[in-house]
């Protein structure tokens, strides 16, 4: 998990000078590696043309803007994908707002600049100790940033962190620095790997969780894979709303996901964020994976152990399994399969009496049969035409609520219900761990 920790730096006028410098150059570097990762040069081909280009600061600095330029990239991507922006070549850097200005005469050309060229950052490099062009070092009792400001100078820099600078000064794992211009202040920002061992594992069951576009269903389930609590959160202007708002609720929503999980004292298990919506790229699945990513790094501050699984066919498995048992809606019963799938218990399809089923489900040969044997999630694409099974009986002879949706590792045999308990005589078959009975297919 990455960590970023705050601070301030406060240089001297003359160390201001330098680091600004620092600042103009690298800025150049990075705009320069932009627009040859626009043009689709390789990263070897950006590093040769930067190394000709910008001598003046060391390979380090030049790869530093070179992970700048491509981290603005790959965000203008995803913009590019969610519809929000039209091209990565529109993206201007200082702000669309600054140029407007600029181009108004509200703001000088030298604001302008400074706009544009207020970053400086190096990676960290576990070869060299920390960090070898701005690192940390404690001198005359006090905390200070060493800049390289190159021909084998160093400038010694005031800085103040809140917490945790121990570690940096050990300089024994390595940590990225930010420094960032902002009204005459420098901020800067350390970020570092941190492990941290879970508290909060799935030893007492899991916490599935379905993102939609109008709600966020939570449910909770005990070891068994039984239903324990569920909660749903609203969710339906995090799509429509600008793009600082939305980001203020996908942290809210976060923290409420994290802190049920708390409360339950069980694991996370989330849909994997490779596989949600192949294709199908829109507003709502960009929000989606900033929500997943929100969730997945505010687990890991919190030591909420995660799990990541495929979503296929969640939402069909719980409509004919579990929501008409647990009398709850489709999504909440996609979040109570997506629990289940991350405890590691198999969905199986059970009472689907139809020729297609059979032959699939055996692996046999014949006219629009695939000459392969199929997933076991594959088969649920069948019910997608039937009907859903409306007021289930919550009682039945051979499950009790106790062990309903429960499946076995080993094999399960099916058992048929005897007409006269309650039901007709034809059309149901329940096998034990299989779930709620499924109604077969009529001719």
């Amino acid at each position: 998990m990455q960590t970023t920790i705050r601070g301030k730096i406060f240089p001297s006028k003359d160390q201001a000078e330098k680091l600004d410098e620092l600042m103009r150059i690298q800025s150049s570097c990075m705009r320069c590696s932009y627009s040859r990762l626009c043009e689709g040069k390789s990263k070897s081909e950006i590093e040769d043309d930067l190394k000709g280009k910008f001598s003046e600061i060391n390979s380090r600095y030049r790869r530093g803007g070179y992970f700048r330029a491509k981290f603005n990239y790959e965000s203008a991507l995803e913009l590019v994908e969610s519809g929000e922006l039209e091209s990565p070549e529109k993206v201007v850097f200082g702000g669309r707002k600054n140029l407007k200005k600029r181009e108004r005469g509200k703001i000088s050309n030298e604001e302008w600049k400074r706009l544009r060229n207020n970053q400086l950052y190096s990676r960290g490099d576990k070869t060299k100790r920390g960090n070898l062009n701005l690192r940390l070092v404690e001198q005359d009792g006090g905390l200070h940033l060493r800049v390289n400001v190159g021909n084998r100078e160093w400038i010694h820099v005031s800085a103040c962190l809140p917490r945790e600078k121990g570690r940096f000064l050990a300089g024994e794992k390595p940590y990225g620095v930010r420094i960032i211009r902002k009204g005459g202040e420098y901020e800067v920002r350390v970020s570092f790997e941190e492990e941290r061992e879970p508290e909060i594992s799935f030893e007492k069951g899991a916490v599935g969780v379905d993102f939609n576009h109008q709600t966020i269903d939570m449910e909770v389930a005990n070891e068994q894979g039984q239903l324990k609590d569920g909660k749903t959160i609203e969710c339906s202007e995090i799509t429509t709303s600008r793009k600082s708002k939305r980001e203020n609720l996908i942290g809210n929503y976060a923290k409420k996901v994290v802190n049920y999980a708390k409360y339950w004292r069980r694991g996370l298990v989330l849909e994997r964020l490779e596989d949600v919506a192949r294709g199908r790229r829109n507003q709502h699945e960009f929000t989606h994976k900033k929500l997943l990513e929100a969730v997945k790094r505010r687990a890991e501050k919190e030591g909420v152990e995660i799990r990541e699984v495929n979503p296929a066919y969640t939402s069909v498995i719980g409509r004919h399994k579990y929501a008409s048992y647990y009398h709850i809606t489709i999504h909440q019963a996609a979040a109570l399969v997506v629990a289940r799938r991350g405890q590691g218990f198999s969905e199986h399809l059970r009472g689907l009496k139809t020729p297609l089923f059979e032959a699939l489900e055996a692996g046999e040969e014949g006219e629009n049969v695939p000459d392969r044997r199929v997933h076991s999630w594959s088969l649920w694409s069948l019910t997608r035409g039937l009907p859903s099974r409306k007021g289930a009986s919550r009682k039945h002879s051979s499950q009790s609520p106790e062990t309903i949706g429960v499946e076995s590792s080993g094999t399960i045999g099916s058992t048929e219900r005897s007409p006269g308990e309650g039901d007709s005589s034809e059309g149901k078959t329940v096998s034990p761990g299989s779930g709620p009975p499924v109604r077969e297919a009529v001719a």
